[in-house]
């Protein structure tokens, strides 16, 4: 009688390990680009709702409070390891600075001073030619001449997609404080990318949001105070703008920076207004143009020539 098939050896059965684990970590990475781009855009969707609930920087101050709170509670509760360098805690304060205070308050006062919302979505949205010009002689990052032609491409599609709601009319003071804005992006990206690598993700990002909070609140209290409406819409959008963006987008972000190049992860940025565009349509009852879709069909193409690797 014939006995059953033997089991295969482990040194068998390790490969088949080893690429379902490999599967799903390419899974995982095609995955993150797919929930990245919608919460980053819903930023800007809460944030409209906000502004029409009366809440003008005072919500951006508090976002960063309870987004602060949130994230310290949980890397508590989690016993996340905690930075021992003086030092590290100055580099992630000054991470905070540049990308919370900096980039959302340079564009808080550029529309204030008459900035178009488009035309500030298009000036923030060369952060990543910034990023990728500025990766390669700080981190020897290395771009084809592919992915920089998708660079390129991502941005004219995102000109396409705005091009509909450009308008002159701006003071000088607009456009600086959104170039201002966009400064801090592309910095507080670079420098992450070099202080904030191997940092836990919970602690790193709950003290670059205590950097936020303490820059933030003197300026709200100078320009229009710390009231915030207590309206479900205006507590609504400060709940999501603390958690989700301010925590989940940043997380996202950052995760994109340890696995692949400054200028391949910034890239995503591109897919931000157009995506903005179309979330509109159902949430603030926007509507939607031909430039849009063609921007959103150009961007698209850029971006899959930034990130999709070639062959060898």
């Amino acid at each position: 009688m014939s006995a059953g098939p033997a089991a295969a050896p482990p040194e068998c059965r390790e490969p088949a390990a080893t690429a379902r684990r490999r599967a799903g970590g390419r899974l995982a990475a095609a995955a993150l680009p797919v929930v990245f781009v919608p919460i980053w855009s819903s930023g800007y969707l809460a944030g409209t709702l906000g502004a029409r609930s009366g809440a003008s920087l005072a919500l951006v101050a508090w976002r960063f409070l309870v987004a602060f709170a949130v994230l310290g509670s949980v890397s508590v509760a989690t016993r996340a390891p905690w930075p021992k360098e003086r030092r590290t805690y100055a580099h992630l304060l000054v991470t905070g600075v540049l990308l919370q205070t900096v980039q959302l308050g340079g564009v808080f006062f550029g529309l204030a001073h008459g900035v178009p919302a488009g035309l500030s979505s298009l000036i923030l949205s060369a952060c990543p030619l910034i990023v990728a010009a500025a990766a390669v002689p700080m981190f020897s990052e290395r771009l084809t001449g592919r992915q920089w032609a998708g660079l390129a491409l991502g941005l004219a599609g995102v000109v396409v997609c705005v091009s509909g709601n450009l308008s002159g009319g701006a003071r000088t003071a607009g456009y600086a404080y959104t170039g201002l804005a966009l400064a801090g992006l592309a910095a507080g990206t670079l420098y992450q990318k070099r202080f904030g690598g191997a940092v836990d993700l919970r602690t790193g990002t709950t003290v670059q949001l205590l950097g936020a909070t303490l820059t933030t609140f003197p300026l709200a209290m100078a320009h229009g105070g710390l009231r915030v409406p207590l309206t479900g819409q205006a507590l609504g959008s400060l709940a999501w703008l603390a958690v989700v963006n301010s925590i989940g987008a940043l997380v996202l972000l950052f995760v994109l920076l340890r696995r692949g190049t400054g200028g391949a992860a910034t890239s995503l940025l591109y897919l931000v207004p157009p995506v903005t565009a179309v979330l509109a349509v159902p949430i603030l009852g926007q509507g939607i143009t031909a430039s849009v879709i063609a921007g959103m069909a150009v961007s698209g193409a850029g971006v899959l020539l930034v990130l999709v690797r070639a062959p060898r």
